[in-house]
C-alpha cells in the first residue's frame, strides 16, 4: 500500500510539472510547427530567477511572479533570436531551428551559471499549510501542502490555457496561424505577435513548473535537460498541439518513472530507458500522440 501511495503522489506532483513544460512545447508547436528545444532550459531560468530574488529578500510569492514574467520575456527572446531569422524557412524541409533553439537553451543555462551559480538550491514552499495542517500521512507517505498546490495550480493552468485557446481572440488567432500562416496574415492576424506570445507563454509555464516543483526536487542546472526531455516525451505522447494531451502525457511519463523507481531498488537505472521506450513505441504506433492531430505544414 505504501508503494502505491508513493507512486500516486510522485505521479501527481512530478507529472504536473512535466505537464506544464509539455504544454509549452505544444503551444509553440501549434503556432510554428517546430519543437522549441530551449523549453527545458527555461525551467532553469525560472527556477534560478526565483531563487536569486528570494535570496535578495523578496517574498517567495512575489519572487515567483517576477520569475514567471522574466522567463516569459526570455521565452519571447528565444523566438526573436533563434526563430525569427528563420521565419521564411520551411519548418519541415529545413531544420535549422533545431540548432538555433538548442543553442539558445545552452546560452540561457550558461547565463544562469554565470549570473547566479551552478549549485542546487531549494525554494521555500508557496503555501505553508492547508486547512491548518502542514503534512498529511497516507499509508506512511507524507503529503504536503506543496504537493496539493502543484496539482491544483497545474490543473487550473491547463484548463485556463485550454479555454483560452478555444474561446478567445488569441486562441482563434493561434489556430489560424497553425492552420495557414499566410492566410491568417491576409485576414489581418499579426502572425509575428502571435508566435512571440506563444513562446512567451511557454516560457511562463516552464517557470511555473520550476517554482512549484522546487521545494520538492531543488533548483538544478540539470533540470533543464532531465525534466525538459521528459516533458518533450510527455508532449509527444499526449499529442503535440493538445493542452489536454500535455496533461495526460505528463502524468503518464511520471507514472512510468515512479513505478520504475519504486518496484525495484535499482529501478532508477532503468527509469529513462522505460520512458524513452514508451516514446519510441508511441512514435511507431501513433505518431500524432494520444490526443494530437496532424498540423498543417508551416511557411
Amino acid at each position: 500500500m505504501t508503494d502505491l501511495v508513493q507512486i500516486l503522489v510522485s505521479t501527481a506532483t512530478v507529472g504536473s510539472a512535466l505537464a506544464l513544460v509539455a504544454l509549452g512545447y505544444s503551444l509553440v508547436f501549434s503556432a510554428t510547427g517546430i519543437v522549441n528545444f530551449a523549453q527545458g532550459p527555461l525551467l532553469v531560468v525560472g527556477g534560478y530567477g526565483a531563487y536569486a530574488l528570494s535570496r535578495a529578500g523578496v517574498p517567495i510569492v512575489v519572487a515567483m511572479v517576477l520569475a514567471v514574467l522574466g522567463t516569459a520575456l526570455a521565452g519571447a527572446a528565444v523566438e526573436v533570436i533563434a526563430l525569427r531569422p528563420l521565419r521564411r524557412v520551411d519548418a519541415v524541409a529545413d531544420v535549422g531551428w533545431v540548432l538555433t533553439t538548442f543553442a539558445a537553451g545552452l546560452v540561457a543555462v550558461d547565463l544562469v551559471r554565470i549570473g547566479v551559480d551552478s549549485s542546487p538550491h531549494s525554494l521555500p514552499p508557496l503555501v505553508g499549510s492547508v486547512l491548518g495542517r502542514h503534512v498529511w500521512r497516507v499509508a506512511g507517505v507524507a503529503v504536503t501542502p506543496t504537493d496539493i498546490v502543484i496539482v491544483v495550480a497545474t490543473l487550473a493552468l491547463v484548463v485556463g490555457v485550454d479555454a483560452t485557446l478555444r474561446a478567445t481572440g488569441f486562441g482563434r488567432a493561434l489556430r489560424a496561424v497553425a492552420d495557414d500562416r499566410e492566410a491568417a496574415a491576409l485576414v489581418g492576424v499579426d502572425t509575428g505577435r502571435v508566435v512571440t506570445a506563444a513562446f512567451a507563454l511557454a516560457g511562463a509555464l516552464a517557470a511555473m513548473a520550476a517554482v512549484l516543483l522546487a521545494p520538492k526536487v531543488f533548483v538544478r542546472l540539470e533540470n533543464g535537460l532531465l525534466l525538459g526531455l521528459q516533458a518533450f516525451v510527455a508532449a509527444v505522447l499526449g499529442g503535440l498541439g493538445s493542452a489536454r494531451g500535455a496533461l495526460a502525457g505528463g502524468y503518464a511519463v511520471a507514472a512510468l518513472s515512479a513505478v520504475a523507481r519504486t518496484v525495484s531498488p535499482s529501478g532508477s537505472r532503468y527509469e529513462f530507458v522505460a520512458v524513452f521506450a514508451l516514446f519510441l513505441v508511441t512514435l511507431a504506433v501513433r505518431p500524432t500522440g494520444l490526443l494530437g492531430c496532424r498540423v498543417a505544414e508551416k511557411h
